[in-house]
């Protein structure tokens, strides 16, 4: 063996030995590749073996390396354009690099429908994941990858959970100002692969205790427990408990403790679907501790934690206290399917950059608890419309707020680099959740109403100045200006509160954006729109020639609700009513778009095809009319609608279908046809 063969044997052997420590079931085991590339050669693996079903290994797996070959590894060519991800999986693993045709990739392995690859582009070298119908030919030798050798699909995003997240130190805070627990909950994930969660640290400040919560079934009765499936990891001090409630009890029906400090790091991995059982690993992969959950006699759970196939994942937050969550991870083992009804960047809002536009929609953290509506949220909108700054419950009084909900949902737009929308500082809607009951109920003359909207104004524009950007003011004030009743500021004050509420916002926050924001007012389609716009413009020609600080008008666009005409808007006529309103000085946004499918004739796709063609309609108005600064849609998927839901205050029309995403979060024809129009140079106009 010649000299410098033998010593690149021996450094590889060094090199693996001092790696092969790394926790079972982890991306480390690339190890080998990372090592062949030092030596500038290739190692040939042999896949390492997967655990049989249902039996979990008590040490992380070892990989097999084979002898050093001096051949160059294989080049391959892509046939289209396509992105690399950090998995095998093009839905919840992220991309990592766009790739051009023609771009050279040396593959290292196969797993489903991916082939592992290395690329380099501008002198980087990047190492993922592409579909592997890409790629004209593989070679035949290329190792079959097994799920030891691939990352877990991650189905719990740290950024989705409503806590402050810190991705340079994997770190989740969350602060808790009241006298009761702060409990966040994920939507339910489906479960169709064995589960690992995996923390780093637990700690917190103000108590002795903070939660890590994994559910099977969430606390939805009274008492909160009853039928509950849960099981805590719990920092009890300065280390890890983990205690297991089957919902027949307030308290844990069983508490382990790891004998693990709270700031070393652990895994458990389910070993089946139902989470009938676990291993609890620590940091060098090994088992520490085994349990089967319907062998405690203590516990009531024969069909496991998670009897319905799906998990939760939650924090819960002692009274006045801030707990700090550190490198939380819960993944499946990926099933390697390449999704082509999948949407990848860039989104729709990166997309609207070359146009000057930007795209945004309405936003809670309720909702963006659902995984697939925060990954929705993040891709495709830059503007978050919080419409919590509507609803009453935060109001108490003349002078008095809950503000702990709006400033998580507001700190969190801010921590996401969205802008954000106040959706809306001041509405009249006596009918809607707007109102609180002791300003409807109260005995208050015209000059005290003044002087509480006033004080409301200034309190939430100062409050949240340099962290709102935009505030809807005066919401709906033409329109409602027609009944008695309809307006609750307008019958206690008079018309002039639109003009005061503009001046005391600005007055407060110089800087933020202003909006004037109206229903049924994008175009003259039946004589009710003709009438609100004609009032509209009147309206708001006074107040400009008055000098009161609008600088924007917002048309909603919610069309055909059972209220509004059937007719749709024409886009020539789209663009002369936004130009007309712009003539007296302000800027024109779309601030609410949906389309509601529920009187369209057709087929389902007929009629995603016939709501298509309008939303791109709308947004050719838009760009085409110069004058428009923005695209928002009231909403993401079509099952959270306002249209669709069963709550109070929606139309409840479940078969509308409004928006861009169908309820399963699947993109539509609407959606499809607004990337088409952002995405054509012909669109461009220089402004």
């Amino acid at each position: 063996m010649k000299a410098k063969t033998f010593l690149l044997i021996l450094l590889s052997t060094s090199i693996l030995a001092s790696c092969v420590s790394a926790a079972a079931y982890t991306s480390s085991t690339d190890v080998p590749y990372k090592i062949a590339r030092l030596a500038n050669e290739v190692v040939k693996l042999i896949p390492e073996t997967s655990a049989p079903a249902g039996i979990l290994p008590t040490t992380a797996p070892t990989p097999t390396v084979y002898a050093i070959s001096t051949s160059e590894p294989a080049q391959v060519v892509l046939l289209r354009d396509t992105l690399m991800y950090n998995g095998p999986g093009n839905i919840n693993f992220d991309s990592v690099a766009s790739l051009n045709k023609g771009d050279n990739l040396s593959p290292i392995g196969i797993y489903g429908d991916f082939v592992k690859a290395e690329a380099y582009l501008g002198g980087i070298r990047y190492t993922g994941y592409i579909n592997k119908n890409t790629i004209g030919f593989l070679p035949s030798n290329l190792p079959e990858l097994t799920t030891s050798n691939v990352p877990w699909e991650p189905i719990f995003f740290p950024y989705c959970t409503g806590g402050a997240y810190d991705p340079a130190s994997d770190t989740l805070t969350f602060v808790n100002q009241r006298d009761s627990y702060y409990d966040t909950e994920t939507k339910a994930i489906k479960l169709d692969a064995p589960l690992r969660i995996k923390l780093d640290k637990l700690s917190v400040t103000g108590s002795t205790y903070n939660i890590v919560k994994i559910l099977g079934v969430p606390e939805t009765q009274e008492p909160w427990w009853k039928g509950i499936r849960r099981l805590d990891i719990l920092n009890n001090g300065d280390h890890y408990l983990i205690g297991v409630r089957d919902g027949t009890a307030g308290s844990y029906n069983i508490v382990w403790d790891l004998q693990l400090s709270s700031s070393q790091p652990f895994y458990i991995i389910f070993d089946q679907v139902e989470g009938k059982s676990f291993n609890i690993y620590n940091q060098d992969g090994n088992v520490i501790q085994h349990i089967d959950l319907t062998q405690q006699p203590q516990l009531n759970l024969p069909d496991g934690l998670f009897p319905q196939g799906v998990v939760y994942i939650g924090s819960s937050t002692a009274p006045n206290s801030t707990s700090f969550v550190t490198g939380l991870s819960v993944g499946v083992i990926p099933n390697g399917k390449w999704v082509s009804s999948a949407v990848s960047d860039p989104g729709l809002a990166e997309l609207a950059k070359s146009h000057n536009l930007t795209i945004g929609t309405a936003f809670s953290m309720w909702e963006n608890a659902d995984n697939r509506h925060c990954r929705v949220m993040k891709r495709e909108y830059g503007v978050a419309a919080i419409y919590t700054f509507s609803l009453k419950g935060f109001w108490l009084g003349p002078g008095k707020y809950d503000f702990s909900e709006l400033d998580r949902e507001v700190d969190y737009a801010n921590q996401m680099g969205w802008r954000v929308r106040a959706m809306h500082l001041v509405w009249g809607a006596v009918q809607s959740d707007v109102i609180p009951e002791w300003l409807i109920h109260g005995d208050y003359g015209r000059n005290q109403y003044i002087k509480i909207l006033e004080q409301h104004v200034k309190t939430l524009v100062g409050r949240y100045k340099g962290r709102v950007h935009e505030w809807s003011i005066a919401n709906e004030a033409p329109g409602r200006s027609f009944s008695t009743g309809a307006d609750f500021w307008n019958d206690k004050i008079g018309p002039d509160y639109i003009d005061m509420a503009f001046r005391w916002a600005r007055e407060t926050d110089p800087e933020a954006i202003l909006i004037f924001n109206q229903d049924n007012n994008e175009s003259p389609r039946d004589p009710d729109s003709s009438r609100v716009i004609d009032k509209m413009y009147s309206t708001l020609q006074q107040l400009k020639a008055n000098g009161t600080p609008i600088d924007v008008v917002g048309m909603q666009m919610h069309l055909f609700l059972p209220w509004y005409s059937k007719i749709a808007p024409e886009k020539d006529d789209v663009i002369a009513t936004m130009q007309k309103f712009a003539n007296l000085g302000v800027r024109i946004y779309v601030t609410e778009m949906d389309v509601d499918l529920t009187d369209q004739p057709g087929t389902q796709l007929e009629k995603w095809n016939y709501q298509a063609q309008i939303y791109r309609s709308m947004m050719e108005a838009c760009i085409e009319s110069q004058v428009c600064d923005s695209f928002s849609t009231w909403g993401i998927s079509d099952a959270t609608s306002w249209i669709t839901c069963e709550r109070q205050g929606c139309v409840k029309e479940p078969n509308a279908d409004p928006l861009l995403f169908d309820r399963d979060f699947n993109p539509k024809p609407a959606y499809f046809a607004l990337r088409d129009v952002l995405s054509d140079s012909s669109f461009l106009i220089v402004r």
